[in-house]
């Protein structure tokens, strides 16, 4: 009995510890990056060795937590690539408060490092529209059909802390802002892999994101809709 009621207590921790938005070791993450480090340019994963650096110079600032990197248009983090980035199944979350530019930002790009990048290859990109909406243009294996696009009707770029969450269960893939879903399309087939670096806040091709980006989380499954809802 003492033994279930410590594996039931131990469950709850870490559970609380990823809707808190601390990283503890919930199954499936495999990307923390707080940016709490406040200085210099490294910025950890918390929970594995792919780590990131900043480019082209970019601030500290206060974040939703601690401390976060502020973006100013033309830097971004460069995480180092890992096989469980190219998942056939994962969820993306990270807080974001972007400004009102009425220009595009980008939030999360994995396609190469050019723009437009050599093959079809893109498994993970989130960028926000001039009306301040969620995009996003995944690629398939099968290379020279149509790309899958989805699109959000939320605004994000307002100024606030949103919480932005894309989950790819291998047959749908969903928007989620704030806990509630934003947009939803059906898969057409297995996403393409590649192993390339993951870019925070910036794309090639000189697209960033202005304002403040903070708590990057990388599962390498599809977190469920109620464990979306409960994510800070």
């Amino acid at each position: 009995m003492r033994t279930i009621w410590m594996i039931a207590v131990a469950g709850v921790f870490s559970m609380g510890l990823l809707l808190a938005g601390g990283c503890g070791r919930p199954a499936g993450l495999k990307g923390c990056w707080t940016f709490d480090e406040g200085a210099g340019d490294a910025v950890k994963n918390a929970v594995g060795p792919n780590h990131g650096r900043i480019q082209d110079g970019l601030k500290w600032t206060d974040g939703k937590r601690g401390k976060a990197v502020a973006f100013d248009g033309k830097g971004y983090v460069l995480i180092d690539s890992a096989p469980c980035l190219g998942s056939a199944q994962y969820t993306f979350a990270a807080w974001v408060k972007l400004k009102d530019t009425g220009n595009y930002h980008y939030i999360v790009w994995r396609g190469g490092p050019a723009f437009p990048e050599a093959g079809e290859c893109r498994n993970l990109d989130i960028w926000v529209r001039t009306d301040g909406g969620l995009s996003g243009i995944l690629d398939y294996q099968k290379q020279g059909g149509p790309r899958f696009l989805l699109a959000g009707a939320k605004k994000v770029a307002d100024d606030q802390w949103h919480l932005v969450v894309c989950v790819n269960d291998g047959k749908t893939v969903r928007f989620y802002v704030d806990g509630r879903k934003d947009a939803e399309g059906a898969l057409a087939g297995p996403l393409a892999r590649n192993d390339h670096p993951l870019w925070i806040g910036a794309r090639p091709a000189n697209v960033a994101a202005t304002g403040i980006i903070d708590e990057v989380r990388f599962f390498d499954r599809a977190l469920t809709e109620e464990e979306v809802a409960k994510l800070k």
